[in-house]
């Protein structure tokens, strides 16, 4: 049996610690505030991303460069015979497709899957991914189960829609007219890795009852792995987590945003749902 090393980026979520804890590697993610750049995970934590976006600090995150990306190929391969490369979904970030052109150097050693997910649901497929090599499946067997898979399905209620506005998914326009309406907008991400608007209500309490709603809305609950992903907002995740419980009879994780979602979401978001576990 071959011993392959999974990787994932940073656009899971996972700490360095959960990155051990999970058995995979994770290349981090730059991110740049104020024309200063980062490295998630080292050099800056949510905590510190928290403190800065709250001072009116706009964040962007930006690719791993190839060269960063064949040395940490590079060094997998001298430890282990492939490497599966899970990377944040294509939908949201042009990673997939620098790192799917740069895996054709490596005939066929370096497999590079679009899994069209992001934030924890991704760390959870990359263990999974790790399990299913360990029982004996290929790189390329685990690669067609996970793109077969595609049914991540989430509510993203944001706290404050001007990062939205200054992310460009909105016009300064709609923004400030929602603003006065005191709208709150629903964005949904779904099975192709996209986000887009999905409802728009006029309170947060209303939006959160619309999502549970509408997520929980689906047959065989126990096919799922449920969540709530959040930043800051831990009390408020442990009630819709019970809510989400009561729905589906399932247990329901809870993890916090990190920095690289977190810099596209905006302070205080919070985010819940379900992805299809993988074929044994």
């Amino acid at each position: 049996m071959k011993n392959i090393a999974v990787l994932t980026d940073s656009g899971c979520d996972a700490s360095i610690q959960e990155e051990k804890e999970l058995g995979i590697s994770i290349i981090r993610m730059p991110i740049v505030v104020d024309d200063k750049e980062y490295l998630e995970g080292v050099d800056i934590d949510s905590d510190k991303l928290y403190e800065l976006m709250n001072k009116g600090k706009l964040a962007k995150t930006a690719q791993v460069s190839q060269g960063i990306l064949k040395n940490k190929y590079d060094g997998l391969l001298r430890d282990y015979d492939g490497v599966l490369h899970i990377p944040l979904s294509s939908g949201l970030s042009g990673q997939y497709q620098s790192a799917y052109q740069l895996s054709k150097l490596y005939k066929g050693k370096v497999v590079v899957v679009d899994a069209k997910s992001a934030c924890f649901p991704l760390a959870i497929l990359a263990r999974d991914a790790k399990r299913l090599l360990d029982s004996g499946k290929t790189m390329e067997e685990v690669r067609d189960i996970i793109e077969a898979n595609d049914k991540l399905e989430a509510l993203i209620i944001p706290y404050d829609i001007n990062y939205l506005r200054m992310g460009g998914r909105i016009s300064k326009a709609a923004a400030s007219l929602a603003n006065l309406l005191k709208i709150v907008p629903i964005l949904e991400i779904k099975g192709d890795g996209k986000i887009d608007v999905f409802d728009k209500v006029r309170t947060e309490k209303r939006a959160i009852q619309k999502s549970l709603e509408y997520v929980t809305d689906i047959e065989h609950k126990e096919d799922e792995y449920w969540m709530v992903i959040h930043d800051h907002r831990l009390e408020d995740a442990k009630k819709i987590a019970e809510e989400l419980k009561a729905m589906t009879n399932e247990e329901v994780l809870i993890e916090k945003f990190g920095p690289v979602i977190l810099s596209h979401t905006g302070p205080n978001t919070i985010a819940f749902g379900h992805f299809r576990k993988l074929a044994k």
